[in-house]
């Protein structure tokens, strides 16, 4: 017990720095290409360089950092390129995990879709496109909870950062979208028809595709 709480206020504080990073660069204030400095982000957040450095890396793996040989770490660009990638895979496995998700989840979860869900339909009417991403990411990060499939799970949580980055950018226009095709999925998993849900997921991701990549023309 003594060494869970001395571990308990670092995992913490890793915590907070990682999304604090993250957030910058999800919101701009740390722009695409921006070099990340490990110095100045340990003094701006109060830190030593360590959870900063644990954070790039994580980072990293989610496709928010670019770590150069020799030259630091930098914001990943968005691009047409990497935007159709992350719907290419997104198309290929999250009408998977939604047809899952109906023959699998629980009562709690069926729970937390319904609170996300109103979640995001408070942050439409605020305006709040903060708001709406997170509850966006986190409505999808809870189907793949629910689909009861670990590995599924493992290959696409990574993706939600990215997702969160790109959405951010762009929900004010397509949040009405986002939270009507969500509803219906969200009712499509209440009813355990699987293959409704896994058809919503494929229209659902494919309309946000469209939007999306139409940003880059």
């Amino acid at each position: 017990m003594a060494d869970e709480d001395l571990a308990g206020p670092d995992v913490v504080l890793r915590t907070r720095v990682l999304e604090e990073v993250k957030e910058r660069i999800i919101s701009g204030e740390l722009p695409a290409s921006a070099r990340l400095h490990e110095r100045n982000l340990s003094q701006e957040l109060g830190v030593s360089r360590v959870p900063i450095r644990e954070a790039i890396l994580t980072l990293a793996s989610q496709g928010l950092v670019e770590l150069r040989p020799r030259s630091g770490a930098f914001v990943r660009p968005l691009t047409r390129k990497n935007v159709e990638e992350l719907f290419d895979v997104r198309l290929a496995l999250e009408p998977l995990a939604a047809s899952l998700a109906a023959k699998n989840r629980s009562s709690e979860q069926l729970e937390q879709l319904a609170c996300l869900f109103h979640e995001e339909r408070t942050a439409l009417e605020a305006r709040n496109n903060k708001a709406g991403s997170l509850a966006n990411a986190e409505f999808h990060l809870v189907i793949l909870r629910a689909s009861g499939n670990d590995l599924l799970y493992s290959i696409i949580a990574p993706l939600h950062s990215q997702i969160q980055r790109l959405f951010r950018a762009t929900i004010e226009e397509i949040s009405e979208l986002l939270n009507h095709d969500h509803e219906q999925m969200l009712t499509a998993i209440r009813n355990q028809d699987a293959e409704l849900a896994a058809k919503l997921a494929v229209e659902h991701i494919k309309g946000t595709r469209a939007h999306s990549i139409s940003q880059f023309d």
